[in-house]
């Protein structure tokens, strides 16, 4: 007969998947459920026998590799998405606002700053994206000193931050330097039109990105 868990027992099944540590909110709650569905089964005396066979079922390593599997197949589907990105005309109307607001901030600092400024402004969208993915994450940023700290990722975010990442480590240098030596030797407008074709193409890549984000969930594990 079906029965339900007491506040202790619940904590007791947390304290075990915290012990881990879990890298990624899916698998940790997948795994929560699975340990309260199968409990739930039998009676309080039997709890602890059954809630040892489930520590030897779902060890570290296990969890290592439904982390890795999990990834794997999140990331599989983003790259099958990934042309989606250039596809400016699928954005909504806010979005798109921001992108053309943008261009005009970076022309205006061009014309009437200097070029070096809007060389900032234009990687500062960027990095805030990028913070933003580290953080929304949880990539093991926080305001804690606690250093056994732990907060489980979503692992879509991951999928997205590794992308993300790759895109503004490999695209950014190149861009930069090639406006910097555009400028340097004469041919100004070519590096502005360089820094802001960089700028703009990368937030279409983060917006298309937010919206797949909002469009997939993402569950590999089955309980």
């Amino acid at each position: 007969m079906k029965r339900t868990l007491s506040e202790i027992e619940i904590l007791i099944i947390k304290d075990q998947l915290e012990s881990l540590p879990i890298a990624y909110v899916e698998i940790y709650d997948e795994l929560l459920d699975h340990y309260v569905t199968a409990l739930e089964q039998l009676p309080a005396e039997e709890f602890p026998i059954k809630k040892e066979a489930l520590d030897h079922e779902f060890n570290w390593s296990v969890v290592v590799r439904m982390e890795k599997e999990l990834l794997k197949t999140v990331s599989k589907e983003m790259k099958s998405a990934k042309m989606e990105s250039l596809k400016f005309w699928k954005l909504d109307f806010w979005q798109l606002l921001l992108v053309f607001s943008q261009l005009f901030l970076l022309l205006f600092v061009h014309q009437f700053i200097s070029h070096d400024v809007m060389i900032a402004f234009s990687f500062l969208p960027g990095l805030l994206v990028l913070v933003a993915l580290l953080y929304y994450s949880g990539n093991y940023y926080s305001f804690t000193l606690d250093p056994t700290y732990h907060r489980p990722r979503a692992v879509i975010l991951q999928a997205a931050l590794d992308r993300y990442r790759l895109i503004f480590s490999l695209v950014y240098p190149f861009f930069l330097s090639g406006s910097i030596f555009l400028n340097n030797h004469g041919f100004e407008i070519f590096g502005m039109l360089l820094m802001i074709i960089y700028s703009t193409l990368l937030s279409i890549y983060a917006f298309s990105l937010s919206n797949t984000l909002n469009l997939k969930i993402f569950k590999m594990i089955k309980s």
